[in-house]
């Protein structure tokens, strides 16, 4: 994989004009605060250099920026960052927009799903300790065929869903993988794969690179630490990381950017400054943190609580990741999704939003069963993917139904579509407006009530602080005893 010299805003730019005028500024010195003029560019020429920085970062630049040969490669640098910061502020997804007229409570479930989670297998090349669906040899299920899938594939064309998310286990364990993503991709289908990177060879990553579009395509790929040991103790087999970082490579090579995910557990807490670095030094541009979720491997109660952040780490490292993310703005993107905590623990999202006692939500839905549902690898439909471990809350599968039957009847989906009863410290929270109890299933997977709080939240209404803290020197000894008791 090849590495880029550089990696600040003010090294691209250079970069970008050593590269386009390198005849017109040759012998001059490319000084951060001398005038694109001064360095040797005539007035056509910055207005090209101007166009080109608008087309590396993404951003549109206008008169209300600054006279032209008044631009210095740090006021350049200044105004792309600032350009950046405000786009991903007033960004509109397309997915949230339209969530959004379930989640406002101005109907129970969209016409058709807009994504379909498609869960290709349980094999797995990895045994992650946390997996949420205990992926591994694939759970004895019988999976699809191939023709079954391509069924799937057909009926989300006529019901005009939007995405398709490939996942498993690993998908690229199918030795027809490519074929059914091909396969998908004829319909043009906005495409999101999740993978562990280990089966990604050089010619796989041709093939996706042929196949995928990445301007609205995803593929994620899971790392969890810039270290091998700690990446294979997370991810349960020795060596994963070097397959992991060759998938990686073979992607780049290929001109594919994937999505790094990372698991946030006691392990590899304090390795994320350094993550992040060996991103940027590994030209990769994108990371989201994932917190630790009581489900698969990671549903028993001791397991969990052993692994699981605490809430000071958890609200440190969600303030650390907000800094990082101004810091490193247009070298790394850190996904703004709060996925590392839930929201209400951190002091940082309360402040930010006003309290509402007495007040419920409009709605209490989530994307389960109302604006996705997902599909497991024998067939059976389910809200969320985190639900397969849950039989009884299976609602049919699509070797006996289709999709659109399945969808419409709304008695199969009582518990996602209408409202919950909120339980615990969640009546009466003055942030319940907002929060809505959190993931239900999450609240589910401990306590068999959707209406529970959700297991990450800390915040106790009415204390200035939560959760249970320990000491620097208690959690220097949890993560000591984790390396020691590591198994494979």
């Amino acid at each position: 994989m090849g590495k880029t010299a550089s990696f600040t805003v003010e090294d691209r730019i250079k970069n970008l004009i050593i590269e386009k005028f390198a005849v017109g500024i040759k012998g001059k010195e490319l000084l951060d605060d001398a005038t694109l003029g001064a360095m040797g560019l005539g007035m056509v020429e910055i207005y090209e250099c101007i166009v080109a920085v608008e087309d590396l970062f993404e951003v549109s630049m206008d008169d209300s920026d600054g006279a032209a040969d008044s631009w210095t490669i740090s006021s350049l640098a200044g105004c792309v960052r600032k350009k950046l910061k405000d786009k991903s502020r007033r960004g509109i997804n397309w997915k949230s927009s339209f969530e959004n007229i379930v989640f406002s409570g101005r109907c129970t479930n969209l016409r058709t799903p807009l994504n379909i989670h498609l869960d290709l297998t349980f094999r797995c090349t990895s045994r992650c300790i946390f997996c949420y669906d205990s992926s591994g040899k694939g759970n004895g299920q019988a999976e699809m065929t191939g023709e079954e899938i391509k069924r799937i594939i057909d009926e989300c064309k006529r019901l005009d869903i939007v995405q398709i998310t490939f996942g498993g286990g690993e998908p690229f364990i199918r030795n027809e993988f490519m074929e059914l993503l091909r396969y998908a991709k004829k319909y043009n289908f906005r495409v999101a794969i999740l993978s562990n990177g280990t089966l990604i060879t050089s010619e796989i990553a041709r093939e996706l690179s042929g196949c995928l579009d990445m301007r609205f395509d995803m593929i994620q790929i899971s790392l969890d630490a810039p270290v091998p040991d700690v990446h294979d103790a997370q991810r349960g087999i020795p060596g994963t990381f070097e397959k992991t970082m060759t998938g990686i490579r073979n992607l780049r090579e290929a001109g594919i950017m994937p999505v790094i995910n990372t698991v946030l557990t006691k392990l590899n807490y304090e390795y994320i400054p350094g993550m992040l670095s060996f991103l940027i030094e590994n030209d990769l541009n994108s990371i989201r943190l994932l917190r630790l979720h009581p489900l698969g491997r990671g549903k028993d109660a001791d397991f969990f609580n052993k692994w699981r952040l605490t809430p000071e780490q958890s609200e440190s490292l969600f303030n650390y990741l907000n800094e990082k993310r101004d810091e490193l703005m247009g070298r790394l993107h850190i996904s703004n999704d709060n996925a590392c905590i839930f929201p209400m623990s951190a002091a940082a999202i309360r402040n930010s939003i006003t309290p509402r006692p007495g007040r419920e939500p409009l709605s209490y839905a989530c994307g389960a069963g109302t604006t996705m549902l997902s599909i497991g690898p024998d067939g059976g439909v389910y809200p969320c993917s985190y639900m397969y471990e849950f039989p009884e809350l299976r609602v049919g599968s699509v070797r006996e139904n289709n999709i659109k039957e399945l969808w419409d009847n709304n008695g199969l989906w009582d518990r996602y579509r209408n409202p919950l009863v909120p339980g615990d410290k969640c009546r009466g929270c003055n942030y319940l407006y907002m929060c809505k109890t959190g993931c239900r299933i999450l609240s589910y997977a401990v306590s068999g009530d959707m209406g529970a709080p959700d297991p990450g939240c800390a915040y106790n209404p009415g204390l200035e602080s939560c959760g249970d803290v320990k000491g620097a020197e208690e959690r220097d000894e949890v993560v000591t005893n984790l390396r020691n008791t590591l198994c494979y």
